[in-house]
C-alpha cells in the first residue's frame, strides 16, 4: 500500500503543472473569445453607421491645390496693395473663392467665383443682409449651384 501512495503522490505532482497550465490557458483565452464574438453579436440588424462630417484633410486634387494657391498668393501679395476692406461683401471675394473651391470643387467653384464677381460692384442690390460694419453678408452656403 505504501508504494501505491508514493506513486499516487508522484503522479499528482506531475499532473499539477499540467492542470495549472491548462487552467491558465483557458482563463487567458476565454476573455479573448468573448470579445472576439461580441462585435458580431451586439450589432442589431440593419443598423446604419453614422457618417462623420467631412473633415478637411490633406488635399489630393492638384487642380484644387493650384487654384487655392493662386488665391492665397493674391490674398498675401496683391490684395493688401489696394488698402484694407476694399470688398463690399463679407466674406471677401477671395475668401469666398477659396471656400467655394474647397467645398464644391474646382469646376463648380470657378463658376461660383464668376457669379460672385458679377454681383460684386458699386450698385447695391436688395436681398443681402447688411452687417453692422456696413458690409453685405453673402456666404457660399447661400449660393450653391448644386447640392451635395
Amino acid at each position: 500500500m505504501a508504494k501505491t501512495d508514493q506513486i499516487g503522490q508522484s503522479g499528482r505532482r506531475k499532473a499539477t503543472p499540467i492542470v495549472v497550465l491548462a487552467w491558465l490557458a483557458i482563463s487567458l483565452l476565454s476573455p479573448a473569445a468573448t470579445t472576439f464574438g461580441s462585435d458580431f453579436m451586439m450589432k442589431g440588424p440593419g443598423e446604419e453607421l453614422r457618417v462623420p462630417e467631412k473633415a478637411y484633410g490633406p488635399e489630393t486634387s492638384s487642380v484644387r491645390v493650384a487654384m487655392q494657391g493662386l488665391i492665397r498668393f493674391y490674398q498675401i501679395f496683391i490684395s493688401p496693395a489696394g488698402g484694407p476692406d476694399r470688398c463690399g461683401f463679407r466674406p471677401s471675394c477671395s475668401h469666398y473663392g477659396r471656400q467655394a473651391i474647397q467645398e464644391q470643387g474646382p469646376v463648380v467653384g470657378v463658376m461660383m467665383i464668376g457669379d460672385r464677381q458679377t454681383r460684386c460692384n458699386i450698385f447695391e442690390r436688395p436681398g443681402y443682409t447688411r452687417l453692422p460694419n456696413g458690409m453685405l453678408y453673402d456666404p457660399v452656403s447661400n449660393n450653391l449651384l448644386f447640392e451635395k
